[in-house]
């Protein structure tokens, strides 16, 4: 247990290298393009200069994201992939039967997600690059149109739009297809390398991809075999994209009751903690917690650990995996009744828009029904 407190409170090198890569990439992209606008824009007596650059980098932010997903989407269909889920920041365009449907989804960490279903009887030799791709050569291609028009318009105020959503796109490309690990998960540049070098990381992905579809149709975590999520004997724990299965399955484990296994996988994991991502180790952290408080361990332990997580924990407590722990710390070794009921109505918020219902409805399960409570969400949307 000592070890467990010690490895939470080391931070990962490689970590560390990855933001400084990435920290070094957008200084080198943000000295380069501030030259450049000194040269090239500076030079025209434009006193709205930065009202206008601000409104447009504002707008490229929101139009970039699109070009970005409209990318994958493409990239998704020439490849024989079809539609499953098209999101911009919240706001989430679903396929459900042969319905399109809007709903609200909330992702941490990312401001939009095309999701496809793989080919019919995919194999580890089907098409997956270009729709990994899709989203950075897509934000490419917008970008040197964007450069092109540049030199064809004549008023200030277009010279800087264009200007704007050229630069824009290019650091935007380089920050999505060179390799990086951000804090919750892999860019597609990273995606891909690991898909090139890792056919288990190949397989994760179809997988993914397929149980989305499978619970945009109805399907529950029970109607999911154990052995489909369990990673291959040669999977890489720490590699991002083998998450997705592994956090399904813990949830089918806890779903089942199946306190034992759920235990075990989790040990599995932290086996790997350190080469974790850091959203992968706040969840891991969240579910330590919960574990600890579900095995009636030591108060002080108890008390100790979340003393030495809380603060990442809040910081993601639009999640419900995360929200089930703290309300279970509430209820059960704070006993704060003021806190539950914060932590209660904020559950509920983010079980409405949670991107995986199914997981979202076991931590309300375990949450609320396993306690006895009766769950009123009328009341507290009042």
């Amino acid at each position: 247990m000592e070890k467990l407190f010690i490895r939470r409170n080391t931070r990962d090198k490689r970590q560390i290298k990855s933001g400084i890569i990435y920290f070094i990439t957008c200084t080198i992209l943000g000295v380069g393009i501030g030259l450049i606008t000194n040269r090239v824009l500076f030079t025209k007596q434009n006193s709205n200069f930065w009202f206008s650059a601000i409104f447009f980098i504002w707008l490229a932010g929101i139009l970039f994201i699109i070009i970005h997903e409209a990318g994958h989407l493409v990239g998704g269909i020439i490849t024989s992939y079809r539609f499953q889920s098209f999101r911009i920041f919240s706001y989430c365009i679903i396929k459900k039967d042969k319905e399109y449907v809007i709903e609200k989804r909330y992702v941490p960490g990312s401001s939009g997600q095309c999701l496809m279903i793989p080919p019919s009887n995919w194999s580890l030799d089907s098409p997956c690059l270009i729709y990994h791709a899709g989203g950075g050569i897509a934000t490419f291609l917008a970008a040197i149109f964007s450069g092109l028009l540049y030199f064809f318009v004549s008023t200030s105020l277009l010279e800087i739009m264009w200007f704007v959503f050229f630069c824009y796109g290019m650091i935007l490309t380089v920050l999505n297809l060179v390799p990086l690990q951000l804090s919750g998960t892999n860019n597609d540049g990273a995606n891909i390398l690991a898909i090139i070098r890792d056919k288990t990381a190949k397989e994760a992905f179809f997988k993914q991809l397929e149980c989305n579809a499978w619970f945009s149709q109805g399907k529950k975590l029970e109607d999911i075999s154990e052995n489909y999520l369990k990673l291959s004997e040669n999977a890489i724990w720490s590699e991002p994209i083998n998450y997705y299965l592994e956090w399904i399955l813990y949830s089918k484990y806890l779903k089942e009751r199946k306190i034992d296994k759920a235990e075990e996988l989790l040990m599995r994991m932290e086996e790997y903690y350190q080469d974790m991502l850091l959203g992968k180790k706040i969840r891991i952290n969240s579910e330590r917690l919960y574990l600890l408080i579900l095995r009636q361990a030591d108060t002080d332990t108890i008390q100790t650990f979340y003393s030495n997580v809380v603060e990442r924990l809040k910081s993601q407590k639009l999640c419900t995996p995360i929200l089930r722990t703290l309300i279970t710390y509430e209820r059960y070794i704070k006993k704060n009744t003021a806190s539950l009921e914060q932590y209660k109505e904020v559950f509920y918020r983010a079980k409405k828009v949670a991107a995986c219902k199914q997981e979202a409805e076991v931590d309300y399960i375990l949450t609320f029904e396993e306690n006895g409570e009766v769950y009123e969400p009328e009341k507290m949307e009042e």
